[in-house]
């Protein structure tokens, strides 16, 4: 369960609490049970979040954002083959798809939205294979992901997963290779500490 102030509890009880009124009076809705879900699993709900996805999986088959958070929610319950299987069919249904921006239910401190569907699906689809310890495909995704890192925050932390898994597949010069593509000069909004470990191994911090 996350660590989760008194204050910052009651908001997000709140906002949960908002978001399934609005999902049971607009049932046909299917943003209102994307919220529903992903407000469940920020008080730490995983089980009873991974339901609702399951219902939007089942209402829409053809929308792989369903998919993209139930699949992430698989993993924080380290359930991570059924994760794999929920992002891979998330992916292939994005193939031919324009990415989209996702709009942030715990904003940062700009208020600007960073990561999109299809960084996320790869980014945890990279992530799934990686903790079960098929580094080949994780890296595979990872270079995928790298594609739709196009902004400073979500190029650092595809960078560090990225570095990581070259470094223990024992693949230490494209590890140095991509290591070098770390500026020293990035301005970030929310993943500094990946950026700082970064800089630790490039041996600028």
């Amino acid at each position: 369960m996350p660590v989760i102030s008194l204050e910052a509890r009651a908001k997000m009880e709140k906002h949960l609490e908002e978001a399934r009124i609005q999902w049971e009076n607009s049932p046909n809705n299917k943003e209102a049970l994307i919220w529903y879900g992903r407000r469940l699993a920020y008080l730490g709900l995983y089980r009873e979040a991974v339901d609702v996805f399951s219902k939007g999986t089942l209402l829409w088959p053809g929308d792989a954002r369903f998919l993209r958070h139930r699949g992430h929610r698989y993993i924080t319950l380290r359930c991570n083959r059924e994760a794999i299987a929920d992002l891979e069919k998330a992916n292939s249904l994005m193939k031919n798809k324009p990415d989209e921006i996702e709009p942030d239910g715990l904003p940062n401190a700009a208020n600007i939205p960073l990561s999109t569907l299809k960084s996320n699906i790869t980014y945890h689809l990279g992530l799934a294979y990686f903790l079960e310890g098929d580094l080949e495909l994780a890296e595979h995704f990872w270079k995928e992901g790298m594609a739709f890192s196009t902004n400073p925050d979500m190029f650092v932390a595809t960078t560090y997963w990225l570095y990581i898994t070259l470094r223990l597949a024992g693949k230490e010069e494209k590890a140095r290779e991509l290591l070098n593509q770390v500026s020293p000069d990035l301005q970030l909004i929310e993943n500094i500490d990946y950026y700082n470990i970064l800089l630790l191994y490039k041996g600028k911090h």
